[in-house]
């Protein structure tokens, strides 16, 4: 017989340190020692199964409180007392692990390693000792709230928590509940810049100088009342705002003028709005000591024509000014040469950039953005390409796809880019494929494939059942939180709760489709499977779905969660791949070979992901960068398949010698003939150096595969 440690390894049982144990509690009570016959007989009764420690002592406090109360009480006391000497040791231990090991802050994480943490030091450590601490709180608040709510089986959360075929995003990250990331509308910032936030009485900005200022202490405000990526889809429109304040509304045939600066040195116009760019972008880029550390994850968009003019035609500034398309898109474009270049000096992560454009289906109305995007991918830069036949949706992190609907009140300004996600909780769908062909194979034997995918998609319908449920409690806590004030970004108009959704999240699909003898390939019987997968759930979203609880379906990024799944689905016995140590985050498989560009698009494109309602990202890896025909050629492929949200992934080098950066992947230094060289790709959504992945993430990254790209 063999017992489960805390520490997940398999022992043989001892049933003498259960005596030994026991005979402490007698004799600190000077109690005469008693028969244990029954007890153990009663533990060797389970000699066909595998049961924890803390099993066995429930079953010895059950058997002491029958036998002698008094007894039971000092175990009782003896078993509190070592488990938080457990704790303070398994603590301390851990300060010292973190501190003396030479790996990097990822890799040392315990729960939710995260790239975009920039070092080990004690601010990284702190955020590190209080994970497993802010979970329990968590999962406590969210099963103390079903229970307010009337929930029947309440405690089931934190079994499928642990069973781990569902698993709640971020609940380590901060002590009390946070919303999960937001694209937030930025009037009550022109009308009371950060004061409103920040309760320092502070004025809106007036000038260029205040607005930058202001701007980067409003990211790290609203950044700390979220735990992922906070969106901006107005930024260039309020820049552009600032810029004619500043300058005039003439500024783009003015930037060769010179003017003085705030240190009466004279510059062009154009160079104090890069400065301005710098400011800002650096500011944004630095550490966060409420984030674990962390830059805060940020996005801005930029806009064509046409799909600026759906969303902000009729935007107003507070004081009744309005601003051009042709004004706005001066300052994108130079802002994206900018940053472009800003990256051969610094190879900076934020913002994370999406260019969103308007087709007809057939092309990209707006044909000089168009061009202009394939011009920017050509010459090295990294950004996101999301592309619709309507404005009423919009990505604004790395993958998520929010609808939105363009609306304009001069009581609230443009609220349309104001979107986001509440929460999100994601299906371990390789472990519930499993597990539902267990149970199907048990009642019904053989059967046809057609009644299998039935029952699965019963058994998925279950489990979001009580999801919803799940969701519906974290809305309860933070309609709570806002309640009472303690979340001035709702209160303040920033977003509202009812703006955001909340979010079902899909990993293990291809695993899923391997486990039952698929190929992830672009063939019928995985593009059949996967659409069941995704229609169940987007259809459970209709149906659950209220004026109050919004709900859609995201393919999530799973930075560590797809190699956490991996591993606890092969330590438990599930089926998982052998050639990979992490579930994919896309339809296809990033390391098959056999898998081209073209054939990527389409496994990303409208016929696997049209019913997906929350979006999923192609990150289409390449060795060298493209021709500017090519791109343009992709751009309409993607239009053609329906893949709406991609980019594309090259690695960048830096010298980690002489500090020269280029935008391809190198071995040896053309400036300095060092071979010490760091790769800069992306994790999943956003560009961090592959010596900062965990240990996970780093075998990951070894087996993508970067395709030569299309003639």
């Amino acid at each position: 017989m063999q017992i489960i440690k805390r520490n997940g390894i398999l022992e043989e049982y001892d049933f003498g340190k259960i005596e030994a144990a026991i005979k402490k509690a007698y004799d600190s009570q000077n109690t005469e020692y008693p028969d244990l016959q029954e007890l153990k007989d009663k533990m060797y009764s389970l000699h066909n199964t595998s049961f924890n420690v803390e099993t066995i002592q429930n079953i010895v406090e059950d058997w002491l409180m029958q036998n002698n109360r008094n007894v039971a009480r000092a175990y009782i006391l003896y078993r509190a007392q070592h488990i938080e000497f457990r704790f303070i040791k398994d603590r301390s231990d851990y300060i010292e692990k973190y501190s003396n090991s030479n790996e990097n802050a990822a890799t040392m994480s315990e729960i939710d390693s995260n790239a975009n943490v920039q070092n080990k030091n004690v601010a990284t450590l702190e955020a590190e000792l209080y994970k497993t601490t802010n979970t329990r709180l968590s999962r406590y608040r969210v099963t103390k709230k079903l229970k307010e709510m009337g929930v029947e089986h309440s405690e089931q959360y934190i079994k499928d928590l642990n069973s781990h075929i569902i698993y709640k995003h971020d609940e380590s990250s901060a002590p009390a509940i946070k919303p999960y990331c937001v694209a937030v509308n930025l009037y009550p910032f022109l009308q009371k810049g950060t004061s409103s936030l920040d309760k320092l009485h502070t004025t809106a900005p007036k000038n260029m100088s205040s607005f930058c200022g202001q701007f980067g202490n409003l990211v790290f405000l609203l950044s700390s009342q979220f735990q992922g990526a906070v969106a901006f889809g107005e930024f260039f429109n309020v820049f552009t705002y600032y810029c004619i304040k500043e300058y005039g509304p003439n500024f783009m045939e003015r930037t060769f003028i010179q003017v003085l600066d705030a240190g009466y040195k004279k510059k062009t116009i154009g160079d104090l709005i890069d400065q301005a760019f710098q400011g800002i972008i650096y500011t944004i880029n630095q550490p966060a000591g409420n984030r674990s550390y962390q830059s805060p994850f940020t996005n801005v968009s930029y806009f064509d024509r046409n799909y600026w003019e759906a969303m902000f035609k009729d935007f107003v500034f507070p004081d009744g000014t309005k601003i051009d398309y042709d004004q706005v898109n001066f300052i994108q474009k130079r802002f994206m040469r900018w940053f472009n270049a800003e990256r051969k000096k610094t190879l900076l992560t934020f913002p994370v950039e999406t260019v969103a454009m308007l087709h007809d289906g057939k092309d990209i109305l707006d044909k000089e953005w168009k061009d202009f995007t394939a011009e920017m991918y050509s010459e090295g830069h990294s950004f996101f390409t999301y592309i619709s036949d309507n404005a009423d949706s919009l990505s604004s992190c790395c993958r998520l796809r929010n609808a939105v609907k363009p609306e304009f009140s001069f009581t609230s300004g443009n609220v349309g880019v104001a979107t986001g996600s509440k929460s999100v909780i994601t299906l371990n769908l390789n472990r519930i494929t499993q597990i539902a062909k267990r149970e199907f194979d048990g009642l019904f034997g053989t059967d046809s494939k057609e009644n299998f995918m039935s029952y699965l998609g019963s058994t998925i319908q279950d489990i979001l059942e009580r999801v919803y449920q799940y969701h519906a409690a974290y809305n309860e806590l933070l309609k709570d939180l806002v309640k009472n004030g303690m979340m001035p970004v709702y209160s303040e108009g920033y977003i509202s709760l009812k703006q955001q959704f909340l979010t079902v999240g899909i990993n293990g699909l291809n695993e899923a489709a391997e486990f039952l003898g698929m190929q992830c390939s672009d063939n019928k019987d995985y593009e059949e499977f996967s659409r069941l997968i995704t229609s169940t759930i987007s259809e459970q979203n209709k149906v659950h779905t209220t004026k109050e609880l919004r709900f859609n379906t995201e393919f999530v990024p799973a930075e560590g969660l797809g190699i956490k799944n991996y591993n606890w689905d092969r330590k438990d016995g599930f089926a998982v791949p052998d050639d990979r140590n992490c579930y994919t985050s896309y339809f296809f498989k990033p390391d098959d070979d056999s898998i081209n560009v073209l054939e990527q698009f389409r496994m990303q494109g409208k016929r696997f992901t049209g019913t997906l309602d929350g979006g999923v990202a192609l990150h289409c890896n390449l060795e060298d960068h493209l021709s500017k025909e090519q791109y343009l050629k992709l751009i309409d492929y993607a239009i053609h398949e329906g893949t709406s949200y991609f980019t594309f992934n090259i690695p960048n080098s830096q010298c980690d010698n002489c500090g020269f950066i280029t935008k391809h992947s190198i071995e040896i230094c053309p400036n300095c003939g060092s071979k010490n060289i760091t790769l800069w790709t992306r994790i999943i959504g956003y560009l961090r150096p592959i010596k900062g992945y965990s240990k996970g993430r780093k075998i990951e990254a070894s087996k993508r595969i970067y395709n030569k790209g299309v003639k």
